[in-house]
């Protein structure tokens, strides 16, 4: 529900709406490419971009995510904010950014070393990016064991080459050493955007970073306010750095169709 901290923020010119997609807007699905948005949710972005300035920041490749969110004019995060762009995403149009292009190398070679290791484990899911990727292991009869076996057969080629091993759920991320993630990327559309009020969504370890800028918005006077989507799953830290926690996806598109409402009502 649309608490009075949050109707603060929603009155705030310029506003900024950013959002995580899979777990936030997108049910969590068994493979990258069964999920899709909540229905309604494209109409509600749609109608928010008339009031605000949105964003998306996904781990998916960029491509990826804009394909499932698929809306003009709002701008684009792929691969933890490593990736960008405004618009859907074009030939021309997408930005890497430069600090991580030397990483390319070392990413595919832990994405060739894992495709040759693991690949024949039933239910395992390699999904390259434009620097390193990803390696899924939700569909694995044993969760726990496949982790370890992906985390024994990377960890050391991993330091060798530079790259870290990020984990999310039922996810291991190969990414380059860079300070770019999900915070990185909402206070960059911040500070591009000049924006005096910012909400963030998110669900995921990896949106803890985004929920920590968000607090340190906060203690700079800003009017910033954190959403987080509940699951099983969901880390405790998470849900104490929220603002308001939301119960799964139905609960967010819930809030946002009250947040549009406001939005529309208001006018402005």
């Amino acid at each position: 529900m649309l608490t009075s901290a949050l109707s603060t923020v929603l009155a705030q010119r310029p506003l900024g709406l950013i959002f995580d997609i899979d777990g936030t807007l997108s049910p969590i699905a068994p493979t990258p490419k069964e999920a899709r948005l909540y229905p309604g949710v494209v109409e509600l972005l749609q109608q928010a971009r008339q009031y605000a300035r949105i964003a998306v920041v996904t781990g998916r490749a960029i491509n990826s995510g804009a394909a499932m969110v698929d809306v003009e004019g709002i701008t684009y995060f792929g691969t933890h904010g490593l990736e960008y762009c405004d618009g859907l995403p074009t030939a021309d149009n997408v930005r890497i950014a430069p600090e991580a292009l030397e990483y390319v190398a070392p990413g595919n070679y832990l994405l060739d070393l894992a495709e040759e290791k693991l690949a024949s484990l039933p239910g395992i899911i390699i999904e390259r990016k434009c620097v390193g990727g990803s390696i899924h292991y939700r569909l694995c009869s044993d969760a726990e064991q496949t982790r370890a076996t992906i985390l024994a057969l990377l960890e050391e080629p991993a330091q060798r080459v530079h790259m870290q091993l990020k984990e999310g759920k039922y996810v291991i991320e190969i990414r380059p050493p860079v300070a770019i993630d999900k915070g990185w990327a909402l206070h960059w559309f911040q500070q591009r955007h000049a924006l005096q009020g910012i909400i963030f969504a998110g669900d995921d370890r990896t949106d803890l970073d985004a929920v920590r800028e968000i607090i340190r918005c906060q203690r700079a006077g800003m009017h910033a306010y954190a959403i987080v989507v509940e699951h099983r799953d969901t880390l405790p830290e998470l849900r104490e750095s929220a603002d308001v926690v939301v119960k799964e996806v139905e609960g967010m598109a819930k809030l946002l169709r009250e947040m549009v409402g406001l939005l529309v009502q208001k006018g402005q």
